[in-house]
Order: C-alpha cells, then structure tokens, then sequence
C-alpha cells in the first residue's frame, strides 16, 4: 500500500472484491452527513385493495413470511424477503433505489424488525404496511409455487427438459455448477427477467433463501417457478452432473 499510488490501490483493492450490495453507494453519504432521529413509529395499514394498486404502480409489497410460506401461498405481486435470512441485505441490493415498500408480516412485531432493519440501510420510511396472513392482503385467489430438492430435479431431467436457474453469485457459479444451468446472479436478475429462458424453471441457489426470491419475482412476472429449497452441497450427491459453470 506505502509503494502504490492511491488510484492503483483503491484499482488494484476493488479489483479483488466479488459483487457487493447495491446499497452501498447510498451509504457513504449517509454516513458522511451522520446519522438523524430514526421514525420507527408504526405506518399506514394497507387493506388487499391498496396492496393490489400498490403492486400495480410498480411498488414493492415484500412478504416477510419464511420461504415454505410464502410458497404455498400469497397475494399474488407480492416478493419474499423472509426476515429468516439476510432480509435487508438482499432486499437493498435488488430494488431500485426510491421504489415504495410495503411490508407484510403476521405481526406487527415482525414488520416493526424490518422497519427497524431497513432503516440501518437508509430506507428510512415504509410506504404501508399489514399484518395477518395472505388470505388477509389479497383480493382474490392466492398465488403459490412448488418446492423441491435437488433428488427429485435430478428424477424430472430424466422424464421431460427444465431450465435450470442458478441465482447464486457468478464467482459461486463458477467452481461448481449443475451442467446447462444458467446463471443470472440473483442482484442481477429484476433487470434480466427476460433473460430467463422458456418453459419451465427450477431455481436453485446455496440453500434456498435467495432462489425464494428470485421464484417470488418470476412469480411476479407471471412466470410458473419451481423452487428448489436445498444445499447445494447435495446436488452432486444424488446424481446430477456438476461442471466448472459459464453463464
């Protein structure tokens, strides 16, 4: 560092770092300017006919259920960020910066820990919020998915052709692949929903978290996922082929 001028350090620094949350850039001058009193104090309720206007205008209405959950069954738009993983993290990373949120959890108490999550990545405000259950914040009938193990993606590539959807980093992807998956990075993927080829999609990450929210956005989109809620320490295990991956 003492032999290098500061533009080939900070270079050469950034150069061996992987992808890193989108927020991030919204944090230096947060930080740089120094914190402000945090509202923690509860928001609007939304009733199902708001979420639905909501979900219409391009919001996001984020479902803070665990991934079992949310799959057998939400309010059709809705997107999950289960508070049982890296919430904020992730939920950061993939919205557009200034997008509305709106939270659902069973308790107030859950919403009041996300809103108390989002503020540390300076989303200060959410646009509303409900508690209850899916039956509760959709106005007709709910949405839902499958879930499966990388034993039974291993039975159905033997009967009929699936896409398989790694949303797992490009660096993760790299040492170790299922053979003809396609990577889209799960940052990467609300911008490249097209890029997912037809038919049916089975996705799949490290443990399960992020392929939720990546079925929840295709979901979203209209698109029939099939989430694979496993390690994929276990893919290899049961059969499938595994090779150095390339997009």
């Amino acid at each position: 560092m003492l032999t290098q001028d500061e533009e080939t350090y900070v270079r050469e620094l950034l150069d061996g770092l992987g992808a890193w949350p989108a927020y991030y850039v919204h944090m230096s001058p947060a930080n740089a300017a120094g914190p402000s009193a945090p509202d923690l104090s509860p928001v609007e309720e939304a009733d199902a006919t708001e979420l639905r206007r909501r979900i219409e205008a391009g919001e996001w209405v984020v479902d803070l259920r665990n991934r079992t959950a949310f799959a057998a069954g939400h309010a059709p738009g809705t997107l999950n960020f289960g508070l049982d993983g890296a919430f904020s993290t992730y939920l950061g990373w993939l919205i557009e910066w200034g997008t509305p949120v709106t939270l659902l959890g069973e308790t107030a108490e859950d919403v009041a820990s996300a809103q108390r999550e989002l503020v540390r990545i300076g989303i200060d405000r959410p646009a509303a919020q409900a508690t209850g259950g899916p039956e509760k914040w959709a106005d007709g009938a709910l949405g839902s998915f499958p879930t499966a193990t990388f034993a039974e993606l291993a039975q159905v590539r033997h009967h009929r052709d699936v896409v398989v959807l790694d949303v797992r980093r490009a660096d993760e992807h790299e040492k170790a692949a299922v053979a003809g998956s396609v990577n889209i990075a799960i940052h990467e993927l609300p911008r490249r929903l097209a890029d997912v080829p037809d038919g049916e999609v089975w996705v799949h990450c490290a443990s399960g978290y992020r392929a939720s929210i990546a079925a929840s956005l295709l979901a979203a989109a209209g698109r029939s996922p099939v989430t694979i809620d496993d390690s994929f320490d276990n893919a290899s295990e049961v059969g499938l082929e595994l090779v150095a991956g390339s997009d």
